[in-house]
């Protein structure tokens, strides 16, 4: 019975020297709500909105979009106050891809830049065997045409680029037309591989 009470004891003495002192404060518990200041850009970036440093200070050709139907696939045309066409996406279901085209004088080569509020694209740009311009041919299922170009918001913009390609971009707001004409060429080239 002696050493029980013993070992009681000195379970008694080990559990009073976990406890704190009296001369250490308590501690006490963290404030959930403590705000943290974390410096960061000065204005505000939406989810899924990327900056389009290419259209800074590019002001929005006056004009309109015109959805254009037709027997080889549709097409979404950008005319401006004068009603010259500026920029145009065209289907060619039959080969299952978009084709951008571009008016200005003919350029030898060069890139297409394609740009929206949630991403950019460059596609090889040839000149326009039937008219000026330059021309660029994506297949219809690039990631960049059904992620960041149907769904574009605000502006869109276009330009070119290489050595002997204009650098001027267009800039032009975005419409319905666009993605309806990417829809039903999508809903052309699935039918056509089916």
């Amino acid at each position: 019975m002696r050493r029980t009470v013993v070992l009681a004891g000195a379970a008694f003495i080990g559990l009073a020297s976990c406890a704190p002192s009296a001369d250490t404060p308590p501690t006490k518990p963290e404030d959930a709500s403590v705000t943290i200041s974390v410096p960061g850009p000065d204005r505000v970036i939406a989810s899924g909105i990327l900056p389009t440093p290419e259209l800074d200070g590019v002001a929005i050709t006056a004009g309109h979009w015109r959805h254009d139907v037709g027997p080889a696939g549709d097409a979404a045309v950008f005319v401006d106050t004068a009603g010259q066409t500026q920029f145009a996406l065209r289907c060619d279901s039959a080969r299952h891809r978009l084709l951008f085209v571009r008016a200005v004088p003919a350029a030898a080569g060069g890139m297409l830049k394609i740009i929206t509020g949630s991403g950019a694209a460059s596609f090889v740009a040839r000149p326009r065997a039937f008219a000026p311009g330059v021309m660029a041919a994506v297949p219809i299922d690039d990631s960049f045409i059904s992620t960041a170009l149907a769904r574009a918001k605000g502006r869109i913009g276009v330009m070119l680029t290489g050595s002997s390609a204009p650098g001027a971009t267009l800039a032009m707001p975005a419409d319905g037309a666009i993605a309806a004409v990417i829809g039903d060429c999508a809903g052309r080239s699935q039918a056509q591989s089916s």
